[in-house]
C-alpha cells in the first residue's frame, strides 16, 4: 500500500516523465508537468519548512523576488484587465521552484534503470521530432503533425516557430556535446549510446536547418565552457578561437556581401526590427521604471510605444527579442535586477560544483545567458518547460553527494 507521501512523489515522478516525453514534442502536453507537480510541490515545501530544511540558494531567493515584483507589476498596470490570469503566467517560475522539494527525494532514491529509461525515451522523442522537422522543411509537409510545414524555409522540429525551435534545440546541442567530453564511461549505464548519438546528430542538423543566427552564435560562444573545469588550457585556446570566429562573422555581417542567412547584413530588416523592439522596450521601461508595464505586457504596448516615440517598424508587434530588456520593460528595475541575479547566482552555483550535472549544465547556462541577448526565451512556454526543469533538477541535487557523478 502506497503511503500519502509516496503517492505524491509518484505524481512528481510523472512530471519528470512528462518533460521527457513532451518538452520537445508538444508544448500543450508539457503543461501536464505543472499539473502533476502542484500538490507535491506545495506539500514537500511545507514539510521542508517545518523541518527547517528549505536550504534556499541565492538564486532561489532571487527567483522569489522576481515572482513578487512580477505580481506587483501586474497589479500596478492600468491596462491589464484580468490581473489574475496574467499573474498566473508566473507559474513558469513558481512551479519549478516548488518542484525542487519533491525532486530532492526522488533523486536520492531513483534507480539507474529508471534514469536510463527516461533518457532513452527522451532521446527517441527528440530524434523523431528533429527528423520530422527537417523532412517537413524539404517536403513541405509535417508527417507527425499531418499538416503543412510550420515554416517553408526553415526547420522547426515539432515547434510552431522555427526561431523558437532553433534556440531550444541549441540548448540540447550544447548539453549533449558537453556530455561527450565530460562524462565518465560508467555513465553509459544511464543511456543507450546509439540513441544518444542519434539525438545529438539530429539536433545538430536541426539547429543548422533552423538557420537561427543567434542560436548558432550562442553555440560558438558557449562551446569553450565545456572545458572550463576539466581542461583549462583547452578552454583558453577555444575561447581565443571563438573570439576570432565571432570577430570574423561580425566583420562579414557589416562589410561582407554574402547572401547566406547566417551572414545577413547588419542593416537588414530582421536586424533593424530587433533594434526597434529593443528601443521600444527601453522606452517602456522609462515610462514606468519602478513597476514596469506589467509582466508579459510589453508586447501589447509595442505598437503604442512605437507610435508615441516615432520608432521604425510600427506595424511589428511582439516580445522584446531580448530576455533582459523584456524583464526591464515588463517588471521595472527591481524585477530586472531580480532576473539578472537569478541567472548570475545559478551560474555561480554551477561553477562551484564539480559533479557531472554541474559541469554539463554550465555551458548550457552560458548559452542561455548569451542567447537571451537576441531572443526572448525565458517567457516562451515552448522553451521554458525545459529550461526551468533543468533549474529544478540542478537545485534538487545541490546537496546530494554522489560518488557516481563526481569527476
Amino acid at each position: 500500500m502506497l503511503t500519502y507521501e509516496n503517492k505524491l512523489l509518484k505524481l512528481a515522478y510523472w512530471s519528470i516523465w512528462t518533460i521527457a516525453l513532451f518538452s520537445y514534442s508538444s508544448v500543450s502536453a508539457s503543461a501536464l508537468s505543472h499539473i502533476f507537480i502542484i500538490i507535491p510541490g506545495f506539500y514537500f515545501l511545507y514539510k521542508a519548512f517545518k523541518e527547517n530544511q528549505l536550504n534556499l540558494s541565492k538564486s532561489n531567493i532571487a527567483m522569489i523576488a522576481l515572482i513578487i515584483f512580477g505580481i506587483i507589476s501586474v497589479i500596478a498596470a492600468d491596462d491589464i484587465e484580468n490581473k489574475f490570469k496574467v499573474a498566473f503566467k508566473l507559474k513558469y517560475f513558481i512551479l519549478p521552484l516548488l518542484a525542487i522539494f519533491p525532486y530532492r527525494l526522488i533523486l536520492k532514491n531513483i534507480k539507474s534503470s529508471q534514469i536510463r529509461l527516461i533518457f532513452n525515451v527522451f532521446f527517441m522523442v527528440l530524434t523523431i521530432g528533429n527528423i520530422a522537422g527537417i523532412h517537413a522543411l524539404f517536403s513541405g509537409y509535417h508527417l507527425i503533425k499531418m499538416k503543412a510545414a510550420a515554416d517553408e524555409t526553415r526547420a522547426a522540429g515539432m515547434y510552431g516557430m522555427a526561431i523558437t525551435y532553433g534556440y531550444g534545440i541549441e540548448f540540447i546541442v550544447i548539453i549533449l556535446t558537453s556530455l561527450i567530453f565530460n562524462y565518465k564511461q560508467s555513465l553509459s549505464e544511464y543511456f543507450n549510446k546509439k540513441l544518444f548519438y542519434a539525438a545529438l546528430v539530429s539536433s545538430y542538423l536541426g539547429l543548422y536547418f533552423s538557420f537561427t543566427r543567434g542560436a548558432l552564435l550562442a553555440l560558438i560562444v558557449s562551446f569553450p565552457f565545456i572545458f572550463i573545469k576539466t581542461k583549462k588550457k583547452l578552454f583558453i585556446s577555444l575561447s581565443v578561437i571563438g573570439i576570432l570566429i565571432v570577430g570574423i562573422l561580425t566583420y562579414l555581417v557589416f562589410y561582407g556581401s554574402s547572401s547566406n542567412r547566417f551572414l545577413m547584413k547588419a542593416k537588414s530588416d530582421p536586424n533593424m526590427i530587433r533594434l526597434s523592439q529593443y528601443q521600444s522596450a527601453y522606452k517602456g521601461f522609462l515610462e514606468k521604471p519602478l513597476t514596469g508595464l506589467g509582466y508579459r505586457n510589453f508586447e501589447s504596448n509595442v505598437e503604442r510605444l512605437k507610435n508615441k516615440y516615432d520608432l521604425p517598424f510600427k506595424n511589428f508587434a511582439g516580445h522584446a527579442h531580448n530576455n533582459y530588456l523584456e524583464f526591464l520593460a515588463d517588471t521595472g528595475i527591481f524585477g530586472f535586477i531580480s532576473f539578472v541575479l537569478f541567472i548570475f547566482f545559478w551560474i555561480y552555483d554551477c561553477f562551484k560544483r564539480n559533479d557531472i550535472l554541474a559541469i554539463t549544465v554550465f555551458p548550457f547556462l552560458v548559452s542561455f545567458s548569451f542567447s537571451g541577448l537576441f531572443q526572448n526565451t525565458i517567457t516562451d512556454a515552448e522553451n521554458m518547460f525545459f529550461i526551468m526543469f533543468i533549474y529544478s533538477i540542478f537545485y534538487a541535487t545541490q546537496n546530494i553527494q554522489s560518488k557516481k557523478n563526481s569527476l
